[in-house]
């Protein structure tokens, strides 16, 4: 989507991208599903990666840099386009990719058909469940529909923590690593505005908090899985 190529222009990687990045590494071959523009795509190149891409949008397709191995304009759920694959791949990468899909169970399990026992999938996507989110519904109400972001109105599906794991093992993936962009915490900003307090949560108490309480502290999930 072309809104998303104007928010990395603007802001450039977002940290779930650059964690992404890290998390593949140099010299990877790598099946990138839905990459707009191919910003990302750039950072795989640079990396010395090689890339498969799947894109359905054919206005981002003529922005995708022509180094890439095999660029193919189409949505993952075509019916065709798995016999347009290969098995190599050591990666494949799901980036806010996952909540747009129509039936995503049929995509996971086709994907296995593709992954060897040692390839890594990628998913990552906001989190529904996080603290922005509940603290706007319940103060305000509000839940409308916005061009980009946690509530972007081309999300068909919405996942928490808990969701996505159990969504993924169902569809024969299981969860080996999970990581989140953090949001505020309740009552995080008052905390911090108080001296010493502040520091003492920030401190002692911040990141305890955030691992056993999850689900209120990632805006953006990342999980690595493998069949």
């Amino acid at each position: 989507m072309i809104i998303y190529d104007n928010i990395f222009r603007k802001y450039g990687l977002s940290p779930t991208q650059q964690e992404i990045l890290k998390i593949v590494g140099p010299n990877k071959t790598v099946l990138e599903i839905g990459s707009s523009t191919g910003y990302m795509t750039r950072a795989f190149l640079e990396q010395s990666c090689t890339v498969d891409i799947v894109e359905a949008d054919s206005k981002a397709v003529l922005k995708i840099p022509k180094k890439a191995r095999k660029i193919i304009n189409k949505s993952i759920e075509d019916k065709d386009i798995f016999g347009l694959l290969n098995k190599d791949y050591q990666f494949i990468i799901m980036a806010d990719v996952l909540e747009h899909l129509v039936k995503p169970e049929q995509v996971l399990k086709q994907l296995q058909k593709i992954a060897s026992p040692a390839t890594k999938l990628i998913i990552s996507l906001p989190n529904i469940a996080c603290w922005a989110m509940r603290k706007q519904l319940f103060f305000k109400g509000d839940f409308e529909y916005q061009d980009s972001g946690l509530l972007d109105r081309t999300h068909l599906h919405f996942y928490t923590v808990k969701s996505l794991q159990k969504f993924l093992l169902d569809n024969g993936w299981k969860t080996e690593q999970l990581k989140g962009t953090i949001t505020r915490l309740p009552f995080e900003g008052f905390i911090s505005k108080v001296p010493l307090m502040g520091w003492i949560f920030k401190k002692i108490f911040y990141q305890g908090l955030v691992n056993k309480f999850k689900n209120l502290a990632y805006y953006h999930l990342l999980i690595v899985a493998s069949k």
